[in-house]
């Protein structure tokens, strides 16, 4: 055993890999190459869907490829089936989102168009101070509401004359029922039914907003709440065509 004051040999320290740090090096740099390649053939197949995107978002996207693909460089041995599928996969993954930033309008469009048409009654904005209501399964256009707040289905009734609510809604949206003078005749489907008058402060529908709007209440008699001529009749026009129902204001 060597004494306590024998000098050690110093420790053996690995040789530099010169070549593989260069060789990192390389691999980094023909990822970036690839990330502009991929951004010319997008150019190419998707003319001007670049330019939609402004020039800092799209340096600031470049930019943070360069910074989370600069693990590369580190690279000591490099298994070129492995860092070739990485880096197509990198490149795959950052064309996705400049793609996708590119398209984000339209996709947020098609979002709302498919919602729209899966779960009939949300109302789809296809245009400035437009809304589109898809066909229900029954060939009616129901439509989500807000009165005073409290979410309303309500069901568009071209032969109704007024804005009725199921007692159930006025209660929700704040109205007192006991308050209320239900002598009023109405003419329903069913016959003669009996509601009453009564003003919430707002009414919502997507985009179009109406305050201090007469209603109807109908305290017992009917199933969904309607919006009838009282409501359309504010609108600028509204029409029918291809299962849909667009209204405009």
């Amino acid at each position: 055993m060597p004494g306590p004051w024998e000098q050690l040999p110093d420790p053996v320290r690995p040789p530099r890999l010169r070549g593989a740090v260069r060789a990192g090096l390389w691999l980094w740099l023909a990822a970036l190459a690839g990330l502009v390649l991929m951004l010319f053939v997008l150019d190419r197949l998707f003319p001007n869907s670049l330019a939609r995107a402004d020039t800092a978002s799209l340096v600031q996207g470049v930019g943070w490829f360069a910074l989370v693909s600069s693990g590369l460089l580190f690279v000591r041995r490099v298994n070129l089936r492995h860092a070739a599928r990485t880096t197509l996969i990198w490149i795959g993954v950052a064309g996705l989102l400049l793609l996708g930033y590119a398209y984000r309008n339209l996709l947020a469009d098609a979002a709302l168009r498919l919602r729209g048409q899966l779960v009939p009654g949300y109302p789809v904005a296809s245009g400035a101070r437009e809304l589109t209501v898809s066909e229900d399964n029954s060939g009616g256009y129901q439509v989500l509401g807000q009165v005073n707040g409290v979410t309303v289905r309500f069901l568009i009734d071209t032969g109704a004359s007024d804005i009725v609510l199921t007692g159930a809604d006025a209660r929700a949206a704040g109205i007192d029922l006991t308050a209320l003078d239900f002598s009023r005749p109405f003419a329903t489907a069913n016959g003669i039914a009996h509601g009453a008058t009564a003003t919430v402060q707002e009414l919502r529908v997507g985009g179009i907003v109406l305050n201090d709007v007469r209603v109807s209440v109908q305290r017992e008699g009917l199933s969904t709440s309607l919006l009838g001529m009282r409501f359309l009749t504010q609108l600028k026009s509204f029409g029918f065509g291809d299962h849909r129902m667009v209204l405009r204001w």
